[in-house]
């Protein structure tokens, strides 16, 4: 390393007046950034705190937007499920009727039709074979239910008790005569 002569600057100029003037000019801009730092430090931590305080009434609003969005996310998923359903549901009755496949609904129906149609039939059964008291009606109406669910009046009429008695003995076989 080599030295510079006492009374020269850093470019070996026998002046030493600019080093000094480059040396204060560096300690001033030394102490300047740690002022800074110090301001910034001291008015940091105030602007910090009224940053916090400023944040707690958006915190607030922001917790009431966060919570309004997920309520009507879930609603609006909630209803999607139902429309999905709904549509897979009609879509695979339409599919059933097209092979000819009965539904749960079909099947109810059914069910009712029969049980109204055996009550029916047992009462007519009842009557056809009962004795025959007072004179003898010549028709009376019994109440059926169509196809379509309606109902539907059916003339029946009321046989005489020789004919009741012949059409309740066993019927005659070959073997039997």
């Amino acid at each position: 390393m080599s030295q510079t002569p006492k009374g020269s600057d850093i470019a070996g100029n026998p002046s030493g007046k600019g080093l000094d003037r480059v040396l204060a000019a560096g300690r001033s801009l030394w102490l300047a950034g740690v002022g800074a730092v110090a301001e910034v430090s001291e008015g940091g931590v105030e602007m910090f705190d009224r940053l916090v305080e400023r944040g707690k009434p958006l915190e607030a609003r922001q917790k009431k937007v966060v919570a309004a969005v997920a309520e009507r996310a879930g609603r609006i998923s909630r209803e999607a499920g139902r429309l999905v359903q709904d549509t897979v549901e009609f879509e695979s009755r339409g599919l059933l009727k097209k092979m000819n496949v009965m539904t749960r609904e079909d099947v109810k129906v059914l069910n009712a039709r029969i049980s109204t149609l055996t009550t029916k039939i047992d009462e007519v059964v009842a009557r056809r074979f009962a004795p025959v008291k007072g004179p003898v009606k010549s028709a009376k109406t019994v109440e059926i239910v169509d196809p379509a669910g309606e109902p539907a009046a059916v003339v029946i009429p009321v046989t005489s008790a020789a004919t009741r008695a012949k059409a309740t003995r066993p019927a005659q076989t070959k073997a039997t005569r």
